[in-house]
């Protein structure tokens, strides 16, 4: 069926990008392991970048690299040591480290003019088409293979990230919020998570725990926030790990999110999921309803679009998306799209999920 004879065959793939990019190939390792369930998937990835992956049944091994140098040492140990090499981005080092590890090697590119080498180099070349969602674009990179697809993200959490959650969570029904980005320009302002905050003690049962990150930049906003909420908002004690943070999420009524990683998390686990975008296009990155068969679920690229277990909320304007970190229409130097959206709107798509869930309890 695949060309792959091995009933253990080893499989590398390669993200040489942040968390959030990690995260969202982990339908390769879940397609793999369908097709091959004594199969070996390892991953190369940034450092820093490894805790998305941390506790995932489906991985053998995470291997790590620096972000800014060559690894020529790297390259030398994994030469020829996978049967398959998966580049799941274009890039020119994810194309020479799949080429190098690879007995066969299977990569996505732009194929652009600078790109034609790699059709000598790579088993397989494939055309990165922004038009589908990665989660797609990735799965493509099975086709050659004959292998599968299985459309749905991993987040792996043991025992121990469940007895932490268990420490840190609310009594009883809560909704996780999680305001923080590694880019600014897609934060909402405090005063609208407050607002938030505000609505769900007044008109829900459930408490809000606001996520904490270790990044000393994001202290003052998150201290705003609970400052604005009036006590309607809790929030750990200390940063933790993404497990650790995946259980959290995985025992709420609901999740509420910005365009970054975490939000992906939300969605791997399967909580009921309102994402805020602002630039960004969704037809390609927005957060992936598990089990999900289309090409582009949120293809409609603005507005309030719903698919499954996800809800993306976004302007409806001419210049959305304009997938730009500045706002060309902003006079104040803000992202517009964002500064727009209420507490109101993200409680009322909120609310449709708690709604459901009473009505199936």
């Amino acid at each position: 069926m695949s060309g792959i004879h091995k009933r253990d065959p080893a499989f590398l793939i390669i993200v040489l990008r942040y968390l959030g990019d990690v995260l969202v190939t982990t339908p390769l390792a879940v397609s793999l392991k369908r097709a091959f369930p004594e199969a070996a998937v390892d991953y190369l990835v940034f450092e820093g970048t490894e805790g998305v992956l941390a506790h995932n049944p489906l991985i053998r091994n995470v291997i790590t690299v620096p972000h800014k140098k060559h690894n020529l040492g790297t390259l030398a140990a994994l030469f020829r040591k996978y049967d398959v090499a998966f580049g799941a981005y274009p890039s020119d080092r994810t194309a020479i480290v799949a080429a190098c590890a690879g007995r066969r090697s299977v990569c996505l590119s732009y194929q652009g003019k600078n790109d034609r080498w790699k059709k000598i180099f790579l088993d397989h070349d494939l055309l990165c088409d922004d038009r589908r969602h990665v989660v797609n674009n990735i799965l493509s990179l099975l086709g050659p293979l004959n292998i599968p697809a299985v459309p749905r993200l991993s987040m792996g959490h043991d025992e121990s990230d469940l007895n932490f959650a268990r420490q840190v969570a609310p009594a009883g029904p809560y909704i996780v919020v999680h305001p923080f980005s590694r880019n600014r320009y897609k934060y909402l302002p405090a005063a609208t998570w407050a607002g938030l905050a505000r609505l769900i003690r007044e008109r829900t049962d459930c408490s809000v725990l606001v996520t904490r990150t270790p990044a000393a930049e994001d202290q003052a906003y998150l201290e705003l926030i609970l400052s604005l909420a009036d006590g309607a908002a809790t929030t750990f004690k200390e940063p933790c790990s993404l497990s650790q943070l995946a259980a959290v999420i995985a025992g709420a009524a609901a999740y509420a999110g910005i365009d970054t990683a975490v939000t992906h998390i939300a969605t791997a686990v399967e909580a009921p999921t309102v994402a805020i975008f602002g630039p960004t296009l969704t037809r390609y990155w927005a957060p992936w309803p598990n089990g999900c068969g289309e090409a582009s679920p949120f293809a409609a690229n603005q507005g309030i679009q719903r698919v499954g277990n996800v809800t993306v909320l976004q302007r409806e304007w001419p210049c959305v998306p304009c997938n730009g970190g500045d706002c060309a229409i902003s006079t104040r130097g803000v992202m517009e799209c964002l500064e727009q959206v209420t507490p109101a709107e993200i409680f009322g798509e909120l609310e449709k999920f708690l709604k459901k869930a009473d009505s199936h309890g």
